[in-house]
């Protein structure tokens, strides 16, 4: 398998988020997005397309080339075909190896996030070390979660996460006009399908509106 792994001048900055992609947790990947973004990083994800067609390709770059790298683990259970989800732990796999072997010389900083408690410990024990975040399928507490875990590994001074939220919020109230301005629907832009769209309405209302 054939990665880009050069280093990206923006690498220090980058945030790779491994979630599911389900309608339950959209709204806390929004926020989760929106967090990274203004507190100074860049939420980058699977939905981000690039060069290579093969996704697992995709995601092991990205997280060659992201300091950091959020892996949700909430939905790991037994789906509707009674099969677990693998591809989050399988992804915190990646980003564990290129943690503990370092092949780029460049250090790479994993926080694992949860809806509940230690919950995690039961199907991946391993994970028991690692320090888990749990946002409780709550979109304000997983902004709590992604600052915490920032705040700790980039040694930044960081806002608050109530300050965060409150701006989270704030933008919320401007989508109706954006998505009116950029001649889209409002329930499209809450869709997966324009993932990237709203996380670049996020970034330009955060450049507009400084902290």
């Amino acid at each position: 398998m054939a990665l880009s792994v050069a280093r990206p001048a923006n690498y220090e900055s980058r945030v790779f988020l491994n979630c599911p992609f389900d309608g339950k947790f959209k709204p806390l990947f929004d926020a989760i997005v929106f967090t990274i973004h203004d507190l100074g990083f860049q939420a980058r994800h699977a939905l981000i397309d690039d060069s290579s067609v093969v996704r697992v390709e995709r995601i092991a770059s990205e997280i060659a080339t992201s300091k950091y790298s959020l892996h949700d683990m909430s939905r790991v259970q037994l789906g509707k075909n009674k099969l677990p989800r693998f591809n989050m732990p399988f992804e915190a796999g990646i980003a564990y190896a290129v943690h503990a072997m370092n092949p780029y010389q460049r250090d790479h900083h994993i926080g694992i996030l949860d809806g509940v408690q230690y919950q995690h410990n039961a199907s991946i024990s391993d994970l028991a070390g690692l320090d888990t975040k749990v946002h409780e399928d709550d979109p304000t507490k997983a902004i709590s979660c992604v600052r915490d875990f920032l705040r700790k590994k980039s040694t930044l001074s960081l806002a608050g996460a109530a300050h965060v939220t409150k701006r989270y919020l704030a933008f919320r109230g401007t989508l109706a006009l954006s998505a009116k301005t950029n001649n889209v629907k409002l329930s499209e832009l809450s869709s997966w399908e324009y993932a990237n769209d709203l996380q670049d309405l996020m970034a330009r209302w955060i450049s507009q509106n400084p902290s």
